[in-house]
């Protein structure tokens, strides 16, 4: 079956954007044309064309003579980030525990216990995708699609920070204590309690990230 030129930008888009987001590619590595439709095994002209997606989303840049890079994680970034996705936490938080049914609560208790194995014996990759989950669901969940829209736009930079800080296996436990505090009040009914400990955490985790990215 041929592929399309589109669906083979596309594709080219999400391997280039995988390693990115999964530490393979680091930030600063340069990102050439050539090597990468070569290990795509596609010609250079979709490759092109994902590059462009890829600096529109704020994962590449462009170092004029020094060719593309990959992008730089900045710590003021992550840390304003963080400050804006607290509110977009604590409404979802809200309005989840403004909407509790048993398929909620059964999802949050399963959620939960994927972060606890993770954070015991998980992978950096697994801890991530376990975190994304989390809170994914609270977004899914509030009943405001817009929330996840918002929250989409700034995942991927996220992503990237998670792996620099995830490596402190001393941070790992924490994370989900706060993840379980906020469930219990969303299984509660207690809106205000879930919006409060999700501002915190986003709080929290803001500041320990840009701490974190400063140190290395």
């Amino acid at each position: 079956m041929q592929i399309n030129k589109t669906d083979l930008v596309d594709q080219v888009y999400d391997s280039i954007r995988k390693q990115i987001l999964s530490g393979a590619l680091n930030p600063e590595s340069p990102l050439r044309q050539e090597e990468l439709a070569e290990q795509l095994g596609v010609s250079r002209q979709p490759v092109s064309h994902a590059l462009v997606l890829l600096e529109r989303e704020g994962l590449i840049s462009d170092y004029g003579r020094k060719g593309k890079m990959v992008a730089p994680i900045v710590p003021e970034q992550l840390r304003d980030l963080y400050q804006v996705r607290g509110a977009i936490d604590g409404l979802a938080a809200y309005l989840c525990a403004m909407r509790v049914d048993n398929e909620l609560k059964e999802l949050l208790h399963k959620l939960i216990e994927q972060g606890k194995t993770a954070s015991h014996n998980g992978s950096i990759q697994s801890l991530a995708f376990a975190d994304i989950a989390f809170h994914r669901a609270l977004y899914e969940r509030s009943g405001n699609p817009e929330i996840t829209r918002l929250a989409d736009q700034s995942w991927s930079h996220m992503v990237r920070s998670m792996h620099q800080v995830l490596e402190n296996q001393t941070i790992r436990t924490g994370i989900w204590d706060d993840h379980r505090a906020i469930a219990a009040a969303i299984i509660a009914e207690d809106p205000e309690l879930a919006r409060e400990r999700a501002t915190s955490h986003a709080s929290s985790a803001g500041q320990m990230t840009y701490q974190r990215l400063t140190d290395l």
